[in-house]
């Protein structure tokens, strides 16, 4: 068996992948470490192909390409993990540069610690484009981590917390574990109607199935924020999305009081929500002000389409 498996979906991001394929190539491993690269082509309509074909020839990394041409994520996912034959399952994306010590780390806390199944890494952001004023990471008005794709724990080594998800932009499971855990959820995830919290619920299962996490900050990785990433209408609409795409995942059902499938106070907090951010002068308190009401918003989207999957 392999050290580690390391499982990426792709789609339609050609112009990416060789800042990907590159800081893979810059890794620094052990010279008894074994590893695989298992990159699932998801229907992508762009270079792709051409641009994978190109790195699997010029031999810098173990590279095997799978092709999922029915969109979702999750479905590539699943793809991937029927043939991963590494000890450990490493979940990232095609959008993120590993540092160098990155797989090394949690090849490195697997063998330290085999009481863990579950290990997570550091996430920091790299920006390609100029950061705009308003768009802040630290502070009252800094943005939701989900974001960013910022995932910090700090500098030390150690549990997480038994309410942390990780999420699945750096995450490492033994694949016993993840045999366990069973699929992701293909109708969730990018390619899907319900294109967010596909890792998170994979996640969220391994974590009710008393799985824990053992943090490994040396496995660190940097998330490429693209510019169409740093607009406040994509802020706006993540929140909106983020929020319909949890009531829908999760299966909330609607508690005390409603009105067309939505409970009373989301209505209520819509209405206020929007009113406040519409008379807000100061330009940072009303990004903060439209993005919940977005996320309201979403909300009662989701239980609006819960409400007709319903009545089918």
């Amino acid at each position: 068996m392999l050290n580690a498996s390391v499982i990426i979906s792709t789609r339609n991001r050609a112009h990416i992948l060789p800042r990907l394929f590159d800081a893979l190539a810059d890794m620094r491993l052990a010279a008894n470490t074994s590893w695989e690269l298992l990159l699932i082509d998801n229907g992508s309509t762009d270079d792709t192909a051409q641009v994978v074909a190109d790195e699997a020839a010029a031999g810098r990394l173990p590279l095997m390409m799978l092709s999922e041409p029915i969109p979702g994520k999750s479905r590539a996912l699943n793809r991937a993990m029927r043939a991963a034959r590494g000890e450990l399952l490493v979940f990232t994306d095609d959008d993120v540069e590993p540092s160098p010590a990155w797989l090394q780390a949690y090849i490195d806390a697997a063998a330290q610690h085999p009481e863990f199944d579950g290990f997570a890494g550091k996430v920091l952001p790299k920006w390609l484009g100029q950061i705009p004023d308003w768009l802040h990471t630290e502070g009252p008005f800094a943005l939701p981590r989900g974001i960013t794709n910022t995932r910090d724990f700090g500098d030390a080594q150690g549990v997480l917390a038994i309410d942390v998800i990780p999420g699945g932009v750096n995450t490492a499971l033994r694949s016993g574990a993840a045999a366990r855990n069973g699929w992701f959820r293909e109708d969730l995830g990018p390619g899907t109607t319900i294109p967010f919290t596909e890792d998170t619920d994979y996640m969220r299962r391994y974590r009710a199935g008393g799985g824990t996490f053992w943090y490994v900050p040396d496995a660190l990785l940097f998330h490429c924020n693209i510019p169409e990433r740093m607009t406040k209408d994509y802020v706006r609409h993540w929140m909106h999305e983020v929020a319909r795409c949890q009531i829908l995942a999760f299966g909330k059902k609607p508690a005390g009081k409603c009105l067309a499938g939505v409970p009373l106070y989301l209505w209520r907090q819509w209405i206020a929500r929007g009113l406040c951010s519409c008379l807000e002068p100061r330009p940072d308190q009303r990004l903060q002000l439209q993005m919940k009401w977005r996320f309201t918003a979403g909300e009662i989207r989701g239980y609006r389409e819960l409400q007709a999957i319903g009545n089918k």
